[in-house]
């Protein structure tokens, strides 16, 4: 089982969205992320025993922890500037309903706090606190958190 290092959980500038009321569909006046990690490279991507740093492959690792669903207040930047929301992990109400797909699986992460700073034009930094669980998909990666500092550009959807 790979104890999945730092070194394999840098990230990319993400996306943030807030998706209008008035479109259709459960997701409407919620926002969602995309946060990709940096690529990295394995000799097979289903087994994670090959995963290392690099680019040099043969396989190149390309993923993100994506999060949807997500009640925070307001519409845009202003309403999250410098401030601090905590969720309850799934499957309990008001959890974000997030997954990175790893391993040949799309493993749960519970995303239990975000912490945001102040916005920059259409950008903000934001610390995410997060829990990855490996093991319900059956996935050869042990459990572990991480704290994670993000930068993420606005969008608005509809």
């Amino acid at each position: 089982m790979l104890d999945l290092p730092d070194d394999l959980l840098r990230l990319e500038p993400g996306r943030i969205v807030y998706l209008s009321p008035l479109r259709s569909g459960p997701a409407a006046g919620t926002w969602a992320i995309t946060v990709p990690l940096v690529p990295f490279s394995a000799a097979d991507r289903f087994d994670p025993a090959t995963f290392r740093p690099g680019s040099d492959g043969p396989e190149i690792i390309k993923t993100a922890i994506v999060g949807e669903f997500i009640d925070l207040p307001g519409n845009d930047l202003a309403a999250l500037t410098n401030g601090t929301f905590d969720f309850p992990i799934n499957p309990h109400p008001g959890y974000i309903d997030a997954s990175i797909y790893l391993g040949g699986g799309h493993n749960p992460v519970d995303i239990t706090r975000m912490e945001f700073r102040e916005a920059r034009s259409q950008y903000i930094d934001v610390v995410l606190h997060v829990a990855f669980d490996f093991t319900q998909e059956g996935v050869e990666i042990a459990n572990r958190s991480a704290v994670f500092h993000a930068n993420l550009q606005f969008e608005r959807l509809g």
